[in-house]
């Protein structure tokens, strides 16, 4: 038995239980929404019909998710000033955007951070920047 997308909405639970084991080829989850199961059958009939993401397309999605999506661009010789257990920390940008402390180099400002903290903190929190 085929619906169509139109169909998904005036279908029988039964129905789509089993449109979901002709089209993905495993039953559905114990728990599924009515919705969220109109939605999945949807999207996959779509996918049938005009095709799916290209292998292209998810590298170019992959590569775009592991971009730091929110850095801003500090300018070189930007400084940033912490006063942390009772010492004066300085970080400053350098040329080429990387951040200086103690004659040492880290790529973000939370690795900074996390050198004169000793744990995991927010370079922008740390230093009291916002994005």
């Amino acid at each position: 038995m085929e619906l169509d997308i139109a169909g998904l909405d005036t279908a029988g639970r039964d129905e789509l239980l089993e449109q979901w084991r002709s089209l993905i080829g495993r039953p559905p989850p114990k728990h599924i929404s009515r919705a969220l199961l109109i939605q999945i059958l949807a999207f996959e009939l779509q996918t049938k019909l005009y095709g799916g993401f290209t292998k292209r397309l998810s590298l170019r999605l992959t590569r775009a998710s592991r971009r730091d999506v929110m850095r801003p661009a500090f300018k070189p010789g930007s400084r940033f000033v912490r006063e942390y257990r009772g010492k004066t920390h300085v970080v400053e940008v350098a040329e080429d955007g990387c951040f200086a402390w103690n004659a040492q180099r880290f790529k973000s400002l939370s690795h900074a951070a996390r050198a004169i903290t000793g744990y995991n903190v927010s370079g922008f929190k740390f230093f009291g920047v916002k994005p």
